[in-house]
């Protein structure tokens, strides 16, 4: 999948020579695929990092804050750097899908005028 800082001129430059029309169909074919992808993505992370609050009776937050217990096992490091990666996951889709363009009441895609 392709981020906003990999979106470089060179794609921005071959967008902008697409016509309006066929803009309006990448656009309106596209996100509701990236959504898809984007909502399972986090539905992932969001059970992953249940999973995780659940074994250590914490959250990351108060984790981070309090800092690892002087006798954490190797295991607690471990599953301390896939949370926080799963915690990544998890906040860079919901603002892939805050950034939609897409009603999702209706699940309808809303195209911008050019």
């Amino acid at each position: 999948m392709m981020d906003s800082s990999r979106f470089t001129s060179q794609h921005q430059i071959l967008y902008q020579s697409l016509t309006p029309d066929i803009q309006q169909r990448l656009i309106a074919l596209g996100v509701p695929l990236l959504l898809t992808e984007t909502e399972g993505r986090l539905a992932l992370a969001e059970r992953k990092i249940a999973g995780f609050e659940r074994k250590y009776r914490t959250t990351l937050a108060r984790l981070r804050q309090d800092g690892l217990p002087d006798d954490a096992s190797m295991e607690m490091h471990e599953d301390f750097v896939e949370w926080s990666g799963w915690q990544c996951t998890r906040e860079e889709a919901a603002q892939i899908i805050a950034a939609l363009p897409v009603d999702r009441e209706t699940i309808r895609v809303t195209v911008a005028a050019s």
